[in-house]
């Protein structure tokens, strides 16, 4: 897998939140109960362009938060049931691969990639990029998994 080093623009994401381990699939879930209300967001800023934005870890627990949405603009009201989230600008190790290599791909960029880059994570959230031609049941649809990082 190829990592390239990109600065990356703040945005905002509003969507529906799940917090756990994805110990049942919750996360795939959660794209399937956002679908439907996707009509209740307003002001999105580039339809049907998704994220998965994940962070706030628990390493004792293995929870996390994990948003799947839209970005909006940025006084964009937020529906009922829904969150918003605030991805800051900075600079993020890109990963880009097939959509059915997710798990291998955040994990070839958090264990492999990451300790020999010369890089370190920030503690700020990392992001699933589903660009506009992205098709799930397509076995070539490619995306992106973005990971704040800084020089070490």
């Amino acid at each position: 897998m190829n990592v390239e080093i990109m600065s990356g623009d703040g945005f905002v994401v509003i969507g529906l939140l799940y917090r756990g381990r994805n110990e049942n699939r919750e996360v795939p879930a959660l794209w399937g109960q956002l679908m439907p209300r996707m009509g209740e967001i307003e002001g999105i800023a580039d339809a049907g362009v998704f994220y998965g934005v994940m962070g706030n870890y628990d390493m004792a627990t293995g929870e996390f938060d994990y948003v799947a949405g839209a970005e909006v603009l940025p006084d964009t009201p937020v529906p009922e049931a829904m969150v918003r989230w605030e991805v800051p600008p900075g600079t993020y190790a890109v990963v880009t691969f097939p959509f059915r290599a997710i798990m291998d791909a955040i994990h070839y960029a958090h264990q492999v990639w990451l300790p020999e880059s010369g890089y370190r994570h920030t503690g700020g959230p990392e992001y699933e990029y589903y660009p506009l031609s992205f098709e799930p049941d397509d076995p070539k649809a490619e995306m992106q998994f973005y990971m704040p990082v800084e020089r070490v």
